[in-house]
Protein backbone atom coordinates (compact mmCIF):
# COMPACT_ATOMS: atom_id res chain seq x y z
CA UNK A 1 0.00 0.00 0.00
CA UNK A 2 1.38 3.02 -1.12
CA UNK A 3 1.90 6.31 1.27
CA UNK A 4 0.65 9.62 0.22
CA UNK A 5 2.40 13.27 2.09
CA UNK A 6 -0.97 13.71 4.00
CA UNK A 7 -0.87 9.98 5.36
CA UNK A 8 2.60 10.99 6.63
CA UNK A 9 1.34 14.35 7.80
CA UNK A 10 -1.19 12.64 9.65
CA UNK A 11 0.71 9.72 11.19
CA UNK A 12 3.68 12.65 12.38
CA UNK A 13 0.61 15.07 14.16
CA UNK A 14 -0.83 11.88 15.70
CA UNK A 15 1.85 10.56 17.46
CA UNK A 16 3.26 13.89 18.13
CA UNK A 17 0.04 14.38 20.06
CA UNK A 18 0.22 11.36 21.70
CA UNK A 19 3.83 11.64 22.46
CA UNK A 20 3.00 14.92 24.30
CA UNK A 21 0.24 13.59 26.24
CA UNK A 22 2.52 10.57 27.32
CA UNK A 23 5.29 12.73 28.55
CA UNK A 24 2.80 15.05 30.67
CA UNK A 25 1.24 11.61 32.97
CA UNK A 26 4.92 10.88 33.21
CA UNK A 27 5.38 14.25 34.47
CA UNK A 28 2.32 14.56 36.97
CA UNK A 29 3.92 10.83 38.49
CA UNK A 30 7.40 12.14 38.94
CA UNK A 31 8.35 13.70 41.83
CA UNK A 32 9.37 17.67 41.45
CA UNK A 33 12.75 17.92 39.87
CA UNK A 34 14.84 17.72 37.05
CA UNK A 35 12.72 14.69 35.40
CA UNK A 36 9.54 16.42 35.95
CA UNK A 37 10.66 19.45 34.10
CA UNK A 38 12.18 17.69 31.11
CA UNK A 39 9.01 15.65 30.46
CA UNK A 40 6.42 18.56 31.34
CA UNK A 41 8.71 21.36 29.85
CA UNK A 42 7.93 22.26 26.68
CA UNK A 43 9.12 25.01 24.17
CA UNK A 44 6.34 27.17 22.19
CA UNK A 45 6.15 27.42 18.46
CA UNK A 46 4.48 29.62 16.45
CA UNK A 47 2.87 33.60 16.29
CA UNK A 48 2.29 34.92 19.42
CA UNK A 49 0.47 37.10 19.40
CA UNK A 50 -1.26 36.52 16.20
CA UNK A 51 -0.93 38.29 13.14
CA UNK A 52 -4.10 39.70 12.38
CA UNK A 53 -4.43 41.51 8.55
CA UNK A 54 -7.11 44.22 8.43
CA UNK A 55 -9.16 44.67 5.12
CA UNK A 56 -11.11 47.65 6.16
CA UNK A 57 -13.97 45.16 5.37
CA UNK A 58 -12.77 41.57 6.64
CA UNK A 59 -10.34 41.12 9.79
CA UNK A 60 -8.57 37.95 9.38
CA UNK A 61 -6.93 36.87 12.76
CA UNK A 62 -4.03 34.20 12.12
CA UNK A 63 -2.62 32.22 15.08
CA UNK A 64 -0.94 28.83 15.32
CA UNK A 65 1.07 27.68 18.32
CA UNK A 66 2.47 24.45 19.40
CA UNK A 67 3.93 23.46 22.12
CA UNK A 68 6.45 20.64 22.19
CA UNK A 69 8.21 18.34 24.87
CA UNK A 70 10.64 15.92 24.65
CA UNK A 71 7.82 12.95 24.43
CA UNK A 72 6.00 14.56 21.37
CA UNK A 73 9.33 14.91 19.45
CA UNK A 74 10.02 11.63 20.31
CA UNK A 75 6.43 10.90 19.13
CA UNK A 76 6.69 12.51 15.82
CA UNK A 77 9.80 10.61 15.13
CA UNK A 78 8.20 7.57 15.82
CA UNK A 79 4.91 8.66 13.98
CA UNK A 80 7.57 9.36 10.37
CA UNK A 81 9.35 5.91 11.06
CA UNK A 82 6.02 3.65 11.19
CA UNK A 83 4.59 5.64 8.38
CA UNK A 84 7.24 4.73 5.64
Amino acid sequence: MAKTAGTTLFMIILCGILGGYIGELLGFLMPTGFLHDIFTKGFPLGFEPPLVLNLRVVVLTFGFKVILNLFGIVGMIAGLYYSK
